[in-house]
């Protein structure tokens, strides 16, 4: 029994050794997983596949149809449409325009004239009664009297400034010319009464200082005399302040 134990397993051993022998003597090809790209050469050997000149990879539209898909088709190139053309009779001709000129906004402001204050006015006013635009001469103010509210009473502080201004008119045969004014506040009065005191106070205040002129050596027919009331305010009356330099007389020099 143990003979033929140790002849099977003989017999056993030697048949492995040929099958493994058999095995490594075949030649297995390798296998890409993309079968339209390889083939075998001789020898069982793997070769790719040559590509063909000129050949382009193309979509694949075969199974389109199974993926459930359709068939995409290159869109077409659009025509452009013809060129309409208009007849010369429909032809509509351009209308001639004009360049529009815009100002200029820096030159504008150069030119615009700022408003006039009323000290300006006052003295535009004056010149205007003076006619110092149709006679070449020289016309200004010379001195400027205040009065208290309601009063027509020339200050002496002002005497000695009203004796310079006569010898100043007397050299060069000078006029002088007296304005009087009053401001606008007065009591509760109507508007007749309010008017007409005013006048008459601005009337005694450039007399007064005429007076005086004429006792400090200025000829009469040398003082020109005119009340203004308050017509021409030189400050604005908003506040006490500007009452009080409306009350006043203005002695002019014109030759």
């Amino acid at each position: 029994m143990e003979v033929f134990k140790s002849i099977r397993l003989l017999t056993t051993a030697a048949l492995v050794s040929l099958t493994l022998s058999a095995c490594n003597s075949v030649v297995f090809p390798e296998i890409d997983e993309n079968e339209e790209d390889v083939a075998l050469s001789d020898g069982g050997r793997v070769a790719a596949k040559e590509i063909k000149e000129g050949s382009s990879l193309k979509a694949d539209t075969k199974n389109v149809a199974y993926e459930g898909g359709e068939e995409v088709k290159e869109p077409e190139e659009p025509q452009l449409p013809k060129e309409a053309v208009i007849p010369e009779e429909d032809k509509v001709v351009p209308a001639k325009t004009k360049p529009v000129v815009v100002a200029d906004r820096n030159n504008m402001e150069e030119e615009t004239v700022a408003e006039e204050t009323p000290e300006e006015k006052a003295e535009a006013m004056i010149d205007d009664m003076l006619g110092t635009a149709d006679e070449p001469s020289v016309n200004y103010r010379a001195e400027t009297i205040l009065f208290a509210n309601g009063s027509a009473v020339v200050d002496r502080q002002y005497n000695q400034s009203l004796r310079n201004l006569v010898k100043t008119a007397k050299a060069h045969d000078a006029t002088l010319k007296v304005y009087g004014y009053a401001s606008s506040r007065t009591r509760n009065t109507d508007i007749a009464s309010h008017k007409l005191a005013n006048f008459e106070v601005s009337l005694k205040r450039a007399e007064n200082v005429a007076s005086l002129l004429r006792k400090f050596g200025m000829p009469k027919d040398k003082i020109v005399v005119e009340a203004l009331s308050d017509s021409v305010p030189m400050y604005q009356e908003v506040m006490p302040e500007g009452e009080r330099l409306n009350r006043r007389a203005e002695v002019y020099i014109v030759y």
